[in-house]
């Protein structure tokens, strides 16, 4: 079945094919024997029949053997019987795909191939024989009653045709080398086709079957062939035969209408109702993707999912081939039948694979869990499916690149989540999209700079864009910042150090100054903030999060800004001194020397988060704490070689920040006083 699917099966039809009624044609032996009536020569026991036909050939001097085999073949007029026209209708009514070979000289199939195409496909005749591995027609291997000359018979045609000419041999090596053979009615008693079976290595040949009543499973394990064995009720019944292919022939041949009304029939029913001969065919229809459609439809019993598994149907779902169109059906049927009402079935199925999904598997389980169905998925089942989907997400296994816009169906999950407060499942999920990748490409280099080994430049998107993380940041994790806070505060914080520690192992001088701060002008809102991407929502969430806790749990909140004011990332830095100004556990005054003593006023990658803390603050400060802050500015020394330059730049910042300052309050005279020092 497999092979006529893929256009590849050869039928090889012996003389039993054409000995049914009505063609009645003799086998080789009984011909032989036919065509020495009236001659003194018999056949000897364990004489073979064409070293015989070689005694009485005589190398032309004894008896005209073809035309004698001719003459007792054509006798009576032979007609096809149902086995020649059941045979060619394995190839689907086709008859350009028909792939017959035959050691029968009569021309029976021709004539049956008219009946069944209402034409004759290309008909060879030995020794005029195709290539074996490229052939579409009717081969007559041994010759044919048209061309009596080219017909092997004696032992001297079979010398020519495998020996010394050879072609016989060169077109069946080659056939059994590219195609799948099927051999009907044929017995393998000729002596050189037996050593050229024997001498076909197993593994550059295609596999072989037989038709047969002969059960000796030795002789044909020897030969390299699959017997398929028929039974008989009596010496002469291959009724059984005849029957079987005729059942072929109508299974190839059926309608789709035909396979659709069975295949539901016995796919509405739980598996342990099928007979041997129904389970077969079920087996055989998910080979073929429209019949897998058929049985996926009707198929509703979990049950089904153990009988599938046990006969490896299921296997490709959890390998790393991409899947067949069959499989792929199979996939979206699991998910879509079974992913809700009987996870716990689809949880222990794949447990036996440890837990290694296909990408496109992966794929349609994802994307049943985000649909939004009318009746809602289980709170409990919801949350085991996310954790489950993360931990076999194909993200941590290095499949990426196979899953299309994975992060589209996680907003859509993360929605189910929300409608069932499963806020720590949200929390999963974005832990998993705020993850980054590591990108290189080639970095700037100067035209001077030619042959310097210059490293790439490094990139690290985030797996998932703005848009989507934003949303399940907004909809999900702000509106409950009251339950995910530290914890939410917590891992974006590991996110933003393990971005950091890549970037300073790619990029010289990252340790001060990162491409994160770079674009981000300010922790809050701003005009000025460069472009939205998805890091930026991690900005987002850290900066509501410390805010939430400055509001809610202040000693948590200072704890965190200690730790974070101490990092020498400097986005974490702007982090901390941006939540100065909303921490309830400070005075105006404590919030300047808390800036002083941590980081001063002249950290270049906390510019605006200090001018922002000293703008909410400086007006409600004390004259003490005033003349520390001025006092602070005045002391900085800008940094520089050329000692007159540095002056001058020094100046000009103690002007910027004292000018600043006294625009804060005019009425104030301790900065007016620096300035008319300046």
């Amino acid at each position: 079945l497999s092979a006529l699917r893929d256009g590849e099966l050869v039928i090889f039809a012996g003389a039993g094919v054409s000995k049914g009624k009505p063609a009645c044609l003799p086998l080789f032996k009984e011909l032989a024997e036919k065509i020495a009536q009236g001659t003194d020569k018999v056949l000897k026991d364990g004489e073979p029949e064409d070293r015989f036909l070689g005694r009485l050939h005589n190398k032309g001097k004894g008896v005209k053997v073809h035309k004698q085999a001719v003459q007792e073949l054509s006798r009576n007029n032979p007609k096809p019987n149902d086995l020649h026209r059941n045979l060619l209708r394995l190839y689907q009514k086709n008859g350009e795909q028909v792939r017959v070979v035959t050691t029968n000289f009569d021309l029976l199939f021709e004539a049956a191939a008219q009946d069944v195409f209402g034409a004759v496909p290309e008909v060879f005749r030995a020794p005029a024989l195709p290539l074996g591995r490229d052939f579409n027609g009717i081969v007559h291997v041994h010759g044919a009653l048209s061309h009596r000359q080219g017909m092997v018979l004696t032992d001297e045609d079979f010398g020519r045709a495998y020996l010394t000419e050879g072609w016989a041999r060169r077109f069946l090596v080659e056939l059994f080398r590219h195609f799948r053979v099927l051999f009907v009615g044929y017995r393998h008693n000729d002596t050189i086709l037996n050593y050229l079976a024997r001498a076909l290595p197993l593994d550059s040949t295609k596999p072989r079957f037989a038709l047969t009543d002969d059960s000796d499973l030795q002789r044909w394990e020897l030969l390299g062939i699959e017997p398929v064995i028929y039974p008989k009720s009596e010496a002469n019944d291959h009724s059984r035969l005849y029957e079987g292919v005729r059942r072929l022939a109508e299974y190839v041949n059926r309608g789709v209408l035909d396979w659709q009304r069975e295949i539901t029939e016995l796919a509405e029913k739980p598996p342990p109702s099928l007979d041997e001969e129904a389970a077969d065919l079920i087996a055989d229809s998910l080979s073929d993707a429209v019949r897998t459609r058929f049985f996926t439809q009707a198929a509703t019993s979990p049950e089904w999912i153990d009988w599938l598994n046990k006969r490896g149907h299921l296997s490709p779902l959890f390998g790393t081939d991409d899947l067949s169109e069959p499989s792929a059906v199979l996939a979206r049927w699991l998910a879509e039948n079974f992913a809700h009402d009987h996870a716990n079935k689809l949880f222990l199925l794949i447990s036996q694979y440890q837990m290694q999904l296909n990408p496109s598997f992966w794929h349609e389980l994802q994307r049943t869990i985000g649909d939004d169905r009318d009746e809602p998925l289980n709170k409990d089942t919801l949350a085991r499916w996310v954790s489950f989907l993360l931990k076999t997400d194909p993200l941590n296994v290095n499949w990426y690149s196979r899953i299309t816009l994975p992060s589209v169906w996680w907003l859509e999950i993360s929605k189910r989540c929300n409608d069932q407060k499963l806020i720590s499942a949200t929390l999963q999920i974005f832990a998993a999209m705020s993850k980054s990748r590591l990108l290189l490409k080639q970095g700037f280099t100067w035209p001077s700079d030619d042959g310097n080994d210059q490293p790439p430049r490094a990139n690290l998107p985030l797996v998932c864009d703005h848009y989507i993380l934003n949303e399940i940041w907004e909809k999900g994790l702000k509106p409950n910042l009251d339950q995910v806070a530290s914890s939410l505060l917590s891992l974006v914080v590991r996110r933003i150090e393990s971005q950091h520690r890549t970037l300073c192992a790619w990029e010289q001088g990252a340790q001060k100054w990162d491409h994160v701060s770079n674009y981000r002008w300010a922790i809050e809102p701003h005009d000025q903030n460069l472009s939205d991407s998805a890091i930026d929502v991690l900005i987002d969430a850290a900066r509501d999060s410390l805010e939430w806790l400055a509001s809610n749990q202040v000693d948590s909140a200072a704890l965190w800004c200690a730790l974070l004011i101490d990092s020498d990332v400097p986005l974490l830095r702007r982090l901390a001194i941006h939540t100065l100004p909303v921490r309830s556990d400070l005075t105006a005054d404590d919030k300047i020397d808390w800036l002083l003593t941590h980081i001063g006023l002249h950290d270049p990658a906390a510019h605006h988060e200090t001018e922002r803390v000293v703008y909410q603050t400086y007006p409600n400060a004390s004259p003490e704490q005033r003349e520390n802050l001025i006092e602070a500015v005045v002391s900085y020394r800008r940094p520089g070689e050329d000692a007159s330059e540095r002056e001058e730049r020094t100046a000009h910042e103690h002007f910027d920040c004292l000018s600043w300052l006294h625009r804060l309050d005019p009425t104030c005279p301790l900065a007016q006083n620096e300035l008319d020092e300046i």
